[in-house]
């Protein structure tokens, strides 16, 4: 049986007719199941930890990356699929799954190719996507190396599912990649005149741990874009895998 969430951003009217759409697409290919429209006093992890407790194996998230990220990480550790159908802005990580949007997602949907994917640890909470930093006022520690960021670096990211600088992460190689990024001023255009932000390292781990000494109350770090930690961070690969429903166009 299917499961269906429809985040709460998909309330407002200008959304009706593609959830029209959708909702028509999936009872054409015999895929269509519960469907839940969610309200923002209601939790996507505690409604998917309900419907496992039922014995559901497929959950869809009709939304975004945040919407994708929240399920995710109630279904690690389970044996149940992940899929989504992307709607709006905001879709990067289905377009890494090789997601179209909207109602020809349902096809692919329909078609239920699966793939297991890498999922990383954050002082013991799971991630999918990415962590990211917005300081260069941390000490990074692996079992190898130690590293200060100069000033000159005004982000930090975590990866394991997600894309920079149109290269995508790679979620089956039993690796994270962290990346330093400074930000330099562009030359005046007619386009635009501002701060664009440049790759400045990147490097490959398993486990690292981020602290920030000047700070005792902790740097916030900003996880798989929907919840907040504070260092100091304890990251690793985890053993777990999560399935997810991916296309033939997917880019790993």
């Amino acid at each position: 049986m299917y499961l269906y969430l429809f985040d709460a951003f998909l309330g407002k009217s200008k959304y009706k007719k593609i959830i029209d759409k959708i909702e028509t697409r999936l009872t054409d290919l015999e895929i269509s199941g519960r469907l839940v429209k969610l309200t923002i006093l209601e939790s996507i992890p505690e409604i998917i930890r309900d419907g496992l407790k039922k014995g559901i194996k497929t959950i869809i998230v009709v939304g975004n990356d945040k919407t994708f990220c929240q399920a995710a990480s109630a279904l690690i550790g389970s044996n149940a699929s992940l899929g989504i159908i992307p709607i709006g802005e905001n879709n990067k990580i289905a377009e890494i799954l090789g997601i179209p949007q909207e109602e020809m997602a349902c096809e692919v949907i329909s078609a239920r190719l699966t793939e297991n994917l890498d999922v990383g640890k954050i002082n013991n909470i799971f991630f999918v996507s990415s962590i990211e930093l917005n300081t260069h006022k941390v000490i990074i520690q692996h079992r190898h190396w130690k590293i200060e960021p100069s000033s000159k670096i005004n982000k930090i990211s975590v990866l394991n599912l997600a894309c920079f600088l149109n290269k995508i992460s790679q979620p089956q190689d039993n690796l994270l990649e962290i990346i330093f990024e400074t930000g330099h001023k562009k030359i005046f255009s007619f386009l635009n005149l501002g701060q664009e932000n440049t790759i400045d390292t990147l490097l490959y781990f398993k486990k690292l741990k981020i602290t920030s000494p000047e700070d005792k109350k902790g740097i916030p770090a900003l996880v798989d874009g929907w919840r907040i930690l504070k260092t100091p961070l304890e990251i690793d690969i985890a053993p777990e895998k999560i399935k997810i429903i991916v296309g033939r166009k997917r880019s790993f």
